[in-house]
Formats: structure tokens, C-alpha cells, sequence
């Protein structure tokens, strides 16, 4: 035992992992009890009208702080020792994130009504929840800076403390207000998130006494167009993922509403919240553990060590979480949600493998951001997301609800290859090339 207490505390990643999971598991719990409400209060057609507003909020924050957020992290990292230049980079984030959240806001506001008859679409005129959208923007931005900050000075237990206080408050609002209007209740719900996530960070990061930097000199307005050049590479980077995966889930969704039924779409997006409870645990790891070491060593043997490290340290613990799932997935969605979604149980293994490759291509593609290779991580992307839209059109008529989740797992088979073509230098080369 005393060895196994030894190993935890010389292993950051495992230590970061055990304080990790108290977050998980009060997000799995939590998120349970979330499902049960949406099942019974909004059905199966109601989550994927849901769906089709979450896709959507996932696209316009991201473009809100033009999708800084990872080279935020890797330059924290990179110059926290270099207070001037972390000054730099952040006024120039600033104003940059400030002037897109404000266009967008605009756009989105006057188009509020199109975009509820396009996504929404139902008798109820939900034109206000996009207004709502609008106003909630500058309130994600300050919460994306700091939390920045905190990934990349490495807080690893401050940041999951403010999570688990987020995660808290948020369920606490949603329930109460689905409870009360049911559908009208969830679209609130997510308008407000953003408002809840900013107010609990500033005032978290207010009261550490230990702060490395004042936020009010971070959020200046003073621009440098050297460094903005610098930063626009992972602008392009976050938004190719922000703006064409949530487009093509939604392309995706109505295909299966059409050619399936809107209970289908609704089927998918209970695999889709399980999922997303275990791969928070994982996705997270990888921004508070892969990107920092990555961004501070971008050497190939330190590379391969972290990621190979990580690979070792975590997929077990993975290996043995999705089994696990799998093996219960008829009792987690006659508790989570009601018979209505009883046939979503045949698209697990799918999900799962999906999500088991998934895991492993996250990691090796983090090298992309660590470097600010543009090229390379376009090529990918593009690639892989236009993948995953192809293999939906061919295996939905034939499969039905299935063919979502096979096209799901299809997509990452691919990404992987292509990842092993395009890291190869990387992956297999032992000395660093100059």
C-alpha cells in the first residue's frame, strides 16, 4: 500500500487525475439526475431541439473569444515568468476577443428570429432565448481568461475547486427551471450559463490572495499587431472545430430527423450526454496536464514521453470506465431517462469504441496547438469532420439510428490514421530534426 501512496504522489498526472474525479463524479451524478428531469419534462424530440441550441451556443463562444482559449494556456505557460510579455498577450487577446463578441452579439441579436425557426422550430416563438444569447457573450470571454490563467500557471486544484462550484450552480438553476417550464425551462437554462460560469471565476480568482498577475492589467485595451499575428493561428485553429462541428451535428441531426424520426435525434443525444460525463474526465486531464508540458518542451522525446505517459497512466483507467458503461447501459437509461429512449441502447458499442479512439487521437493531436502548426492541424480537421458527415449520409439509410454512432466511431478510425501519416516525424523519428 505504502508503495502504491508512493507512486500516486510522485505521478503529477495521477495526482491530477485523483482530484479530477471528484469533479467527475459530482458531474455524473448531478448530470444523472439532469437527464431524469430533461427525459421526463422535455422527451426525447425536446433534447434534440436541445441539442440543435447547444450545438449551436458551442460554435458562437468559441467565435466570441475567436478560439484563444488553447494559446492562452500555452502562452501562459510558456511566459509566466515573463510578466511583461504575458501582459502583451492578453491586452491583445482582449481587444481582439472583446470586438468579436461584439459583432457577434449584433448579428445574432437581429437574426434572433431566423435562428429560432431554423434550430428551434417549434409553435413557441423562442426569438428572446437568442437575444439572451447575445447579451451572455462578454460574460463567457472573462470567464475564458481566467480560467486561462489558471490552466496554464498550472492551479490544477483551484481550477477543478471553481469547476465543481460552476458545476453546482448550474445544475441548481437548470433543474429548477426545467422543472417549472419544462422545454422553455432548458433553452433558459443554457442562456444562462455563461452569466454563472463568469460571476463564480471572477469572484474566485478575487479572493486567492496568492494571484501571479492582476486580471485589471490583463484586460487592457492595448494592441500589438505582432503578437495578434501569432495568436490568429490558433484563432483559425479553435474555429475550423467551433464553427464546422457544431454545423455539422446539427446537418447531421436533421438528416437523422428526416430519414429516421426527431425520437432518433433525441436517442442520439442521450448517448451523446452519457458520453460526455466520462469524457469530461479525460478532456480535461489533457488540458490541465498534455498542453502546459507540451507548450513548455515542444521537443519529439518529450512529446512522445507525455503523451505515451499519459497513454499508460490513464487509458487502463479508461479501458476499465467503458466496459463498465457498456455493461450497464440498459440500467443507466432506464434510470437516467425513461422507455422512450430504450433503443438508444443498441448504439453504445459504437459510442464507446468511438470515444475509446477518440481519446487516443485528442492526445496525439494536441501537438498541433503546442507548436501552432496551422497547416497540419487544418489538414486534420477538415479532413476529419468532413469524414465524419459522409460516413453519416452512407451508414443512416442503411443502419438507421444506429448509422450515427457508426459513422461516429468510422470519422475517428480515420482521424487516427491520419494522425500516425501526418506525426510520423514526430512519433517515429528519435532525434529532433533540425
Amino acid at each position: 500500500m505504502r508503495r502504491l501512496l508512493d507512486k500516486f504522489n510522485k505521478n503529477l498526472l495521477l495526482k491530477v487525475a485523483g482530484f479530477n474525479s471528484i469533479h467527475i463524479f459530482l458531474k455524473i451524478g448531478t448530470g444523472a439526475i439532469m437527464s431524469w428531469i430533461l427525459a421526463n419534462y422535455v422527451g426525447a424530440a425536446g433534447m434534440g431541439v436541445l441539442g440543435n441550441l447547444r450545438n449551436f451556443m458551442q460554435g458562437l463562444l468559441t467565435f466570441s473569444v475567436l478560439g484563444l482559449e488553447n494559446g492562452l494556456v500555452k502562452n501562459t505557460a510558456q511566459y509566466q515568468e515573463q510578466p511583461l510579455q504575458l501582459k502583451k498577450v492578453f491586452n491583445t487577446s482582449w481587444v481582439l476577443s472583446i470586438a468579436a463578441s461584439s459583432v457577434a452579439a449584433i448579428i445574432v441579436f437581429f437574426a434572433a428570429s431566423w435562428l429560432d425557426q431554423q434550430l428551434i422550430a417549434t409553435d413557441v416563438d423562442f426569438s428572446i432565448v437568442f437575444k439572451l444569447i447575445a447579451f451572455s457573450l462578454p460574460f463567457y470571454v472573462i470567464f475564458i481568461f481566467i480560467t486561462s490563467l489558471m490552466q496554464g500557471f498550472e492551479w490544477y486544484k483551484k481550477f477543478i475547486i471553481l469547476n465543481i462550484i460552476i458545476s453546482i450552480l448550474v445544475f441548481a438553476m437548470s433543474a429548477g427551471l426545467v422543472y417549472q417550464y419544462n422545454l422553455t425551462g432548458a433553452l433558459y437554462s443554457l442562456v444562462f450559463v455563461p452569466v454563472i460560469q463568469c460571476a463564480a471565476a471572477l469572484f474566485y480568482w478575487l479572493s486567492q490572495y496568492d494571484q501571479p498577475v492582476h486580471l485589471k492589467e490583463l484586460l487592457g485595451f492595448h494592441f500589438d499587431g505582432r503578437t495578434s499575428r501569432q495568436l490568429f493561428k490558433y484563432s483559425i485553429m479553435a474555429l475550423v472545430s467551433a464553427l464546422l462541428i457544431p454545423l455539422v451535428n446539427i446537418l447531421v441531426r436533421e438528416y437523422v430527423r428526416s430519414e429516421v424520426s426527431d425520437e432518433a435525434a433525441g436517442w442520439w443525444e442521450a448517448v451523446v450526454r452519457i458520453s460526455s460525463y466520462y469524457m469530461l474526465f479525460v478532456t480535461s486531464l489533457i488540458s490541465l496536464y498534455v498542453l502546459p508540458s507540451l507548450s513548455k518542451d515542444t521537443t519529439y522525446s518529450n512529446y512522445r514521453s507525455t503523451i505515451l505517459n499519459f497513454y499508460k497512466t490513464i487509458l487502463p483507467l479508461v479501458i476499465i470506465g467503458l466496459i463498465a458503461v457498456y455493461l450497464s447501459r440498459n440500467f443507466l437509461i432506464s434510470f437516467l431517462f425513461t422507455e422512450e429512449f430504450e433503443p438508444s441502447t443498441t448504439m453504445f458499442k459504437w459510442q464507446l469504441l468511438g470515444d475509446f479512439v477518440k481519446i487516443i487521437t485528442t492526445v496525439m493531436a494536441f501537438r498541433f496547438i503546442a507548436v501552432n502548426d496551422l497547416w497540419r492541424y487544418l489538414i486534420a480537421e477538415v479532413l476529419s469532420i468532413l469524414s465524419f458527415y459522409l460516413f453519416s449520409l452512407y451508414f443512416i439509410p442503411l443502419y438507421q439510428e444506429e448509422g450515427v454512432v457508426i459513422a461516429y466511431l468510422g470519422n475517428y478510425l480515420f482521424y487516427f490514421v491520419l494522425l500516425l501519416i501526418i506525426l510520423r516525424k514526430e512519433l517515429f523519428t528519435k532525434h529532433q530534426l533540425t
